[in-house]
């Protein structure tokens, strides 16, 4: 007669028994529409696969509520390594993609130049070159379209991967802001399309000409973008892929340990041959890895150790084959030896174990010397340190040679040699556009713009040598007016990237001597200080308490020998108090008397030690200014190395370092606390809450694009009174 209600039973596959009941809302109709997605919100575990059905009940209640169930479905939810996996695989895919549509692009690059070329040589557009300009736009329009969706991929495919980790990714998020200007630049690139489409009925030539030139050059800036987005992220995707298959390693290494502390019924050849064949799969996949890193244009560093690899296959080899032989000696009723197997097996596989988690160490080292951070950040500033002098020397070059065309006219005698300098001067912007080229390929920092003001000296350069050459100098001298604006606004986004490199390597701390210490990393290495002069301290003490007991033996002896028994003892105190005094004058002069050479070695490095870090201090306040108590530490540690230098290991020096690490620490809170207002003040909670579950109904519903339908239903009438409707529609019919 109607519905009543509508469920959806699911459970884990081959377990109905624990299948569970969700109930969806349904109009008490005798038609009803719905749409459901699975697993939606509900709470499933990762790589377990289910199955789910749905069963409606009508109202029937004489019946008991008849029901009728549907097709039963299956769902697996990937796990986090098999969805990393996934979006890895994806975005080598589209890097393919986009390897393809690059080499159409440069096609039409070809095109372009020959149709402007032809343009410029004729009055007036014919029928055919028409024809060829809108075939060209044409693929121009597909061409950009294939570019912003594999942008739009790209960019999906970074939202998602690894968007639940807490660390943030500096790379990744620079890669990202780079797409975005990359996605608007190609909505630029598309209305200059429309506008050339406009134009090409008008009679317009100059205004064609200039957005024909215009078109040339975003073309050329499209085309080196694409290039350092395809580079970026093939090097995104080669780390990530290191990183998981590090992952993977320590994993794998985990459970090869958990199977060897297993007992005879879970360690078994089974077990073993398992994790023989994940290693061998891991082993594939470094192989991809090496073959992926080999086609960047700059590798990156990737350490592999064959003879461990092979070292560890070896010992899982020999670990199945102990396991196999153990469960033949136990059929053969020989427990001593079966056990004796067991312990074989357990060995081989700790070692394996122990192997694996040194792969995964190495090549975790391998990833953080190759990173963003450490020589790759040093590299990487030295690098664009030397780029901009290039570059600043070239802007003064062309702004030199600017002010001699300025000076000078056609008929003048230097004109040709000038013009050849034009040229010169044009090859060393090339030199540097490479290096800065090279360093975009593994730096994200460098964005759109700085592509643009490059394509601008370009443009400028090659503009101003066809004027001047057709003897045209007011033109030229313009058109290298534009050239040295363009390099010198170049050079002003380059040294701001230069600062905030330098800054983001200041902020990392264990730089060794590549950058400026921070205010922690000098406390760290002052409380480390503390501690060696500690040891320091002991060992002298030692050392004088030994060099005691034996002249106080030594005179004890002379005493006897000199039948002088009865003075021993005051003799022995006498002694004792000439060698402390002696003991305290040594230190005073220096290292004390008769210090080892080893212990004058430790109280120097101390020493030296301590001088730089009273250097980082004060190289840190003369950035900053006077931080208050900052002067009075500085002066503090220049007491403690006069200490160092004329009392050596003493009681009182190591106090005064023990009480500098304490001042130091007050200094760090200072800073902190810095400019804080005591008065109280109300805070906004700008805590933001991301929930994993994703509510899918929404986009089920843009999926199957459903519209709601109008029910008609029957009116619930007699029989007698439905007859008489029937004869009153066709009465009006009629």
């Amino acid at each position: 007669y109607g519905l009543q209600k509508l469920q959806m039973i699911y459970y884990e596959e081959g377990r109905e028994s624990t299948k569970q009941v969700v109930d969806i809302d349904i109009a008490k109709s005798s038609f009803s529409e719905f749409i459901s997605a699975f697993p939606d919100q509900l709470d499933i575990k990762d790589g377990v696969p289910y199955e789910f059905y749905f069963e409606v009940f009508d109202n029937d209640a004489i019946h008991n509520y008849k029901s009728v169930k549907s097709t039963v479905f299956g769902y697996r939810k990937r796990t986090q390594k098999e969805e990393e996996t996934k979006q890895l695989q994806e975005q080598n895919q589209t890097i393919k993609d986009i390897n393809k549509t690059f080499e159409k692009l440069l096609e039409q690059d070809k095109k372009l130049e020959e149709f402007s070329k032809t343009q410029k040589e004729k009055e007036a557009l014919n029928f055919n070159d028409k024809k060829k300009f809108e075939n060209f736009i044409k693929r121009q329009k597909q061409q950009e379209q294939l570019m912003k969706n594999f942008n739009k991929k790209l960019q999906k495919n970074l939202e998602e991967f690894q968007k639940d980790t807490e660390s943030k990714d500096d790379f990744k998020e620079e890669l990202k802001e780079r797409l975005k200007e990359n996605e608007e630049q190609l909505k630029q690139d598309e209305k200059l399309l429309e506008e050339l489409e406009q134009l090409k009925e008008k009679i317009n030539k100059e205004e064609f000409s200039q957005k024909l030139e215009e078109l040339a050059k975003q073309n050329k800036n499209k085309k080196r973008s694409m290039q350092q987005l395809l580079e970026l992220t093939k090097r995104f995707y080669v780390s990530k892929k290191m990183e998981k298959i590090q992952k993977e390693l320590e994993d794998l290494s985990k459970e090869q340990e958990r199977l060897s502390e297993k007992d005879q019924d879970e360690n078994t050849k089974e077990s073993q041959e398992e994790l023989n064949k994940k290693f061998e799969e891991t082993q594939k996949v470094i192989d991809e890895l090496k073959s992926e890193n080999r086609k960047l244009r700059k590798p990156m560093d990737i350490d592999r150790d064959k003879p461990t690899e092979e070292s560890i296959k070896q010992d899982q080899k020999e670990a199945k084959s102990a396991l196999e032989k153990r469960d033949e000696k136990q059929t053969e009723q020989k427990p001593q030896e079966a056990q004796q197997q067991q312990n074989s097996a357990k060995q081989k596989q700790k070692s394996a174990a122990k192997k694996m988690k040194q792969l995964s160490k190495m090549m975790q080292q391998s990833m953080m010397s190759g990173g963003a951070g450490g020589d790759q950040m040093q590299e990487d500033v030295d690098m664009l340190r030397q780029i901009l002098d290039n570059l600043v020397l070239f802007s003064f070059d062309q702004e030199a040679l600017m002010d001699q065309f300025n000076a000078i006219d056609i008929n003048h005698n230097q004109y040709g040699k000038f013009i050849i300098k034009q040229s010169t001067l044009k090859e060393h912007f090339e030199h540097v556009d490479d290096s800065l080229f090279a360093l975009s390929l593994r730096n994200p920092k460098f964005s759109e713009r700085i592509n643009k003001q490059i394509t601008e000296v370009y443009f400028n350069i090659d503009k101003a040598l066809e004027q001047l050459t057709e003897n045209r100098i007011y033109q030229g001298v313009s058109s290298q007016q534009y050239t040295v604006t363009a390099a010198n606004t170049l050079a002003d986004m380059l040294s701001s990237i230069l600062d905030n490199m330098e800054m983001q390597m200041n902020m990392q701390p264990g730089q060794g001597g590549s950058g400026e210490m921070q205010l922690p990393d000098i406390i760290m290495s002052q409380e480390e200080l503390n501690k060696q002069m500690e040891e320091g301290l002991k060992k002298s003490q030692e050392g004088q308490k030994s060099e005691n007991g034996d002249k106080g033996e030594k005179e004890g002896d002379k005493q006897k020998s000199d039948g002088k028994a009865g003075n021993k003892e005051g003799s022995q105190e006498t002694n004792g108090e000439k060698q402390n005094n002696e003991g305290e004058d040594g230190n005073k002069e220096g290292y004390g008397e008769g210090g080892s050479e080893e212990l004058n070695g430790e109280l120097y490095k101390i020493f030296q030690q301590q001088q730089q870090l009273r250097q980082a201090l004060q190289d840190k306040i003369g950035k900053k200014g006077n931080q208050g108590s900052a002067g009075d530490l500085i002066q503090k540690m220049e007491d403690i190395e006069l200490d160092l230098i004329n009392k050596g290991f003493t009681n009182q020096t190591l106090q005064k370092m023990m009480d500098l690490k304490h001042q130091l620490l007050k200094l760090e809170n200072a800073t902190f606390t810095q400019g804080e207002d005591e008065k109280r003040e109300s805070k906004t909670n700008r805590k933001e809450y991301n929930s994993s579950s994703k509510d899918q109904i929404k986009t089920a519903k843009e999926y199957f694009n459903t519209v709601e339908i109008l029910n008609r239903q029957a009116l619930p009438l007699q029989d007698r009174l439905k007859k008489k409707v029937q004869d009153y529609f066709k009465t009006t019919n009629d």
